[in-house]
This record gives structure tokens, C-alpha cells and sequence, in this order.
């Protein structure tokens, strides 16, 4: 992010001003945004832009360069190297050198090659053609297909075996893959298990070069990825329900975050890895282990963080922090989540109603349990029950929440 020259840092190079200049100016039309020289005067040096946005940048003194999008009206200290670098397409300046001697100009060039742009998307997410969420019980196998476009599988609870280009792979919970256009791929779900996943076919206009490290590779997901799949399914939900252009737009930005996520899966791994106390961060995962077993313990219980921090004697601002750190979410939803993956896990059993499912898990109101179930998965309990076993209308009559 870069500072203004209003900005107490550029105290070291200059002040600025709102006074008109008492020296006669000049005007200049900008377009070059390649960074070749600096101009170094022997006097003050005020600059005001009149239209566009400009960079201010200049010579530390010892080899670095600092850069000031200019604010107001700059003077620049005599003897400092500076160059101003359009950020919009072209920017028209005012200059005046704040002396009535005579001006001498030393060109400074300036090693490598640097170009300023604006900040802007590198690519889009052009086309969202479409999204299901899949429920599938055992023995499904799809034959496979490929087609122009791209295609993004995340399974939320089971695995799936796909085949892609002739070679499994085996995604499970929380894990997910991209295949790219021309490729064939097909799935199937193995022996009596059942699983959940999300599909969604898209169009993007990206390098693939840059993406390369993502074909053919089973991408597991961090905490921000998780809670990206989660925000999607959310965002859709609303989408069928109020289906206006921003909505529209909430669903492509969510989901072209989470694209970029995967881009840069590796190296938010290298960040994760990175631990600056060791002894801490053992305790506090220790820490957090045994709070997670506590959780999944009293699954069945309406557990409150107060319970939490009441249990294991730690305030609550601790506790918002540790899971702030190492889950990037709020305890409070960490356990709404693993509630409703539990939920979820007794619909697929089938030997609960959804009423005794909702009671079990400590929620009072079936309700809330079913505006809950239909957030996270985008389907209310008696239609993800239907989905999975195709049961008729009369048998779950009564439980649609």
C-alpha cells in the first residue's frame, strides 16, 4: 500500500503545501510508467497534479527508493532525485522550481527494469455456468466427460474416487481439485459409503502457465479455503432466493477468491509453517486439542463458550484469540460447524428424524436446526434427506424445516 505525501515519512524528503507558488510553473503531460531515472535539482521543487493520479518517487540516499502517491502539493528538497510515475493513464503536472537563480538538472539513471501499474485484477472469472451441491449414496459412478470449460469439485463430507485423464485420485472431506478444459474425468463413490460434494463449472480468463501447479493435484483446504467453500454455499443460497446483479456478483467474487486461494495454495503453506515461538505454539495446539475433544465430547450438549472457557479457566478474549490464530474463525461458529457436519452424519445414517436429529444435537428449536442445516448446505434437512435416499414426500411429510 503506498503513503501519501501527506504522509509524516515524507517530512524526510520535502513538505507540502496548499499556497499557490510565488515562482513562475510549467506543465507537463505524463504517460511513461517505466521507472529509467531520477532528476535531481539544485533547488526546491513543488509539485502539484492537476489531473490524474501521480507517484512520487525518490532517491533514501543509500540505494532505495521510496514512492508517495501524491496528495496536495509536494516540495521537494533540493538535492533530492525524484521522478513522478503516472498511476492512471496519463497525469498533467505543475511544476515550479522554488528559486529565482538558475536551475541545474542532474540526471541520475536508475538500474533494472520497474514498471508502475495500478492495482488491478491479474484475471477474471468470466462465467459461472453452473452449481449443484450432490449428495450421492453408495455404488454411484458417474461415466466421466470433459468439455471447453473449467470445472471445480469440493467434497464436504465422504470421498470421492476420480478418474481423470486415467489416473485416481481420491478426494475426501475438505479437499478439492480443478480440471481443466479437455480433460476427462469421471467419479464414483466406493462400496457403502456415501458422500456430499460441490460442483461448479466456470470460465476464467487466466494464464495457465500460472495455474500449472494445479492440474492433476488433490488441493486440501486450509482454514481460509474452508471458510470460502462455506461463504459460497451461502452466497448461492441467497443468489436462488433474491437473484438481483449484486447477488450475482457476491457469488463470482466469492468464488474467484477462492481460485486465487488455490493459486496460491503453496505459498500460504510456506506461511502456515512458519513458527516464531515453538514452545508456544506447541502449548497453545495442545491446548486447542484438548478443547476440540471437549467440544466433540459434549457434541450432543448446547455448548457455549462460556462452558469453554468456564472448563479450561481461560478468559474469553484467549480463547477468541487462539481460535482467531490457529482456526480463523470464532469458537462460536467453530462449533455451529462441527454440529451441522454431525447433523449431517445422522441424516446419512437414516435412524433419526430430523426433529430427534435437531433435539439430539442441543438444539431447542427445530427451526433454528433447520435454518442452520440450510446455511451451511444450501438445502433444508427433509430435502437433503430426500436427495440422499429418494424417499417420497409422505414419508418425510412434517419435516420439511
Amino acid at each position: 500500500m503506498y503513503l501519501k505525501t501527506t504522509s509524516p515519512q515524507f517530512l524526510s524528503f520535502g513538505r507540502v503545501t496548499d499556497l499557490p507558488s510565488r515562482f513562475d510553473s510549467q506543465r507537463h503531460q505524463l504517460e511513461d510508467k517505466s521507472l529509467q531515472f531520477l532528476n535531481k535539482y539544485n533547488c526546491p521543487v513543488r509539485i502539484e497534479v492537476l489531473e490524474g493520479i501521480g507517484i512520487l518517487v525518490l532517491d533514501t540516499g543509500n540505494g532505495k527508493l521510496e514512492q508517495f502517491v501524491i496528495h496536495r502539493a509536494p516540495i521537494v528538497d533540493a538535492g533530492t532525485p525524484y521522478v513522478v510515475i503516472p498511476l492512471t493513464q496519463s497525469v498533467l503536472l505543475e511544476v515550479s522550481f522554488q528559486t529565482k537563480n538558475e536551475v541545474v538538472r542532474e540526471i541520475i539513471e536508475v538500474p533494472g527494469n520497474r514498471k508502475y501499474e495500478p492495482i488491478k485484477s491479474s484475471f477474471e472469472v468470466t462465467d459461472i455456468y453452473s452449481y449443484y451441491y450432490n449428495v450421492k449414496g453408495k455404488d454411484y459412478s458417474f461415466n466421466g466427460e470433459s468439455h471447453f470449460y473449467w470445472e471445480l469439485t469440493y467434497v464436504d463430507t465422504g470421498a470421492v474416487v476420480m478418474t481423470v485423464d486415467g489416473t485416481q485420485y481420491t478426494l475426501e472431506a475438505q479437499e478439492m481439485m480443478i480440471f481443466f478444459p479437455g480433460q476427462f474425468h469421471k467419479q464414483q463413490i466406493e462400496g457403502n459409503n456415501s458422500s456430499s460434494y460441490l460442483t461448479v463449472m466456470f470460465d476464467m480468463n487466466v494464464d495457465w502457465h500460472s495455474i500449472s501447479h494445479l492440474k492433476n493435484r488433490v488441493v486440501e483446504c486450509t482454514h481460509e479455503l474452508y471458510d470460502l467453500m462455506n461463504k459460497f454455499i451461502r452466497q448461492t443460497t441467497i443468489f436462488e432466493a433474491d437473484n438481483n446483479t449484486y447477488t450475482r456478483d457476491l457469488v463470482v467474487i466469492t468464488f474467484k477468491e477462492i481460485i486465487l486461494n488455490m493459486i496460491r495454495i503453496d505459498e500460504n503453506k510456506e506461511e502456515k509453517d512458519m513458527v516464531i515461538n515453538p514452545i508456544q505454539s506447541q502449548f497453545e495446539n495442545e491446548l486447542l486439542n484438548e478443547i476440540n475433544n471437549y467440544i466433540q465430547k459434549n457434541i450432543y450438549e448446547p455448548i457455549s463458550v462460556e462452558d469453554i472457557c468456564n472448563h479450561f479457566a481461560i478468559s474469553r478474549s484467549t480463547l477468541q484469540s487462539l481460535f482467531k490464530k490457529h482456526v480463523n474463525e470464532p469458537p462460536k461458529k467453530y462449533i455451529n460447524e462441527l454440529k451441522m457436519g454431525q447433523a449431517q452424519r445422522l441424516i446419512l445414517e437414516g435412524n433419526h428424524s430430523i426433529t430427534e436429529v435437531a433435539l439430539k444435537l442441543g438444539f431447542s428449536s427445530i427451526h433454528y436446526f433447520s435454518r442452520k442445516f440450510k446455511t451451511r448446505f444450501g438445502l433444508a434437512p427433509s430435502e437433503y434427506l430426500q436427495s440422499v435416499y429418494k424417499i417420497s414426500d409422505d414419508k418425510i411429510k412434517g419435516q420439511d424445516l
